[in-house]
């Protein structure tokens, strides 16, 4: 029979084992935790590492792939430019009507040579060329001069300079007095920033399906990222207000209803 001392002894061992085993599981499983953390943060930052991969998969249209080089390059001018005009939507309006006007006069022309034959005609270099020359006398040689030495040749007009150019090509069958001048103005320099990339992109196709299809989605992907900045500008402007509108106000929300229909009726 065990004394005493001998069941106080060997349940001092039983709780240094249970404590022992405790510390150890504890430590594997702080172990395993660290593991775990570890794992998940080379999982992590293997997700965040970009990796190369094609921008977007190849439209079925050649069109439509050239329209979206376009796109990536004045989307962010035109982006600027319209947002910068929050004083009165009537600008806003005024720009993009504009800046749509512009683009359509500015592919038609380049459409139209596009489609043109060639204007010159092909010429036989080792044709023999016989020229007849009479003998007139003393009779004058017309060299095809319209003045005399000693007459003053009128000066003609000046060529159109590129700035009026580019206006005539933005405004070229709109009524000015019908749309907000900002928003033309706004447009004219967004029109300089964007037509020459319009251009040369809109030049790389010699399919005609291609370049209908980029002419018309250009100008409606103008518009769709329009609602898009809308969408923007609604959220981000702050409601309009005055000292005098916010006096009157809390002087409404606070008072009676006779006191509104008094109000209302000043």
């Amino acid at each position: 029979m065990k004394d005493r001392n001998e069941l106080i002894e060997e349940q001092v061992l039983r709780e240094n084992i249970r404590r022992i085993v405790k510390t150890v599981k504890n430590k594997r499983t702080e172990q395993e935790g660290l593991e775990e953390q570890t794992l998940r943060k080379v999982i992590r930052k293997l997700l965040v590492e970009k990796t190369p991969v094609a921008d977007e998969t190849p439209h079925e249209k050649t069109g439509i792939n050239v329209l979206r080089k376009t796109l990536k390059k004045v989307i962010p001018q035109i982006r600027d430019d319209y947002m910068s005009l929050t004083t009165d939507a009537a600008q806003r309006t005024s720009y993009m009507a504009h800046l749509i006007n512009g683009i359509d006069n500015l592919l038609a022309p380049v459409e139209t040579n596009m489609d043109a034959p060639d204007a010159a005609p092909e010429v036989d270099l080792e044709e023999e060329i016989e020229i007849d020359v009479e003998d007139d006398g003393d009779e004058l040689i017309d060299l095809g001069m319209d003045i005399l030495p000693g007459e003053e040749q009128e000066e003609e007009p000046e060529e159109e300079s590129e700035a009026d150019e580019d206006e005539a090509t933005l405004t070229r069958g709109m009524e000015d007095g019908d749309h907000d001048a900002t928003g033309r103005n706004v447009a004219l320099s967004t029109f300089k920033q964007v037509q020459g990339t319009i251009v040369d992109d809109f030049g790389e196709l010699a399919n005609d399906e291609d370049r209908e299809l980029y002419h018309d989605y250009l100008k409606t992907n103008v518009l769709l990222w329009r609602d898009k900045f809308e969408d923007q500008l609604s959220t981000n402007l702050p409601e309009p207000t005055t000292p005098e509108y916010e006096k009157e106000k809390d002087h409404i929300e606070g008072g009676s209803e006779e006191e509104l229909f008094e109000i209302i009726d000043i």
